[in-house]
């Protein structure tokens, strides 16, 4: 009976341990998909910031009413977006998310901390004139 303990203990320790790491790199992988995603809307219009953050977010350029978000307590607060070399041969659209919180189910690690930050560039395809 000791043992059936000890080494359910120990099964259930490293269970918990392995959902957590496997929620940390399916938020991870979900967060470059959104960040891709935004970037994508944002190579063809890069001046519409909203647009991209809410692409990011919600899937949808135009957000009307309460929209739920594709990720769970993913704000357009955490997505930034710039535009170096606007109107240049060499323009891009960057687009980072950061500060996205993770909670562990383990009770021996940190309840919760943010995610490290995601970020995708790409050139913008808007013409030079």
């Amino acid at each position: 009976m000791v043992e059936s303990a000890l080494v359910l203990l120990m099964f259930f320790v490293m269970l918990i341990g392995t959902i957590d790491f496997g929620q940390v790199l399916l938020f991870h992988q979900s967060l470059v998909e959104r960040a891709r995603t935004a970037v994508r809307y944002g190579v063809t219009n890069p001046t519409n910031t909203a647009g991209i953050k809410n692409m990011a977010v919600y899937n949808t350029v135009t957000v009307t009413g309460t929209p739920s978000a594709v990720l769970p307590n993913l704000t357009t607060a955490m997505v930034d977006v710039q535009n170096p070399g606007a109107n240049t041969s060499s323009a891009r659209v960057v687009v980072t998310i950061s500060g996205y919180p993770i909670v562990f189910l383990s009770p021996y690690i940190t309840q919760s901390f943010s995610n490290l930050a995601v970020t995708v560039a790409m050139s913008s395809e808007t013409q030079v004139p």
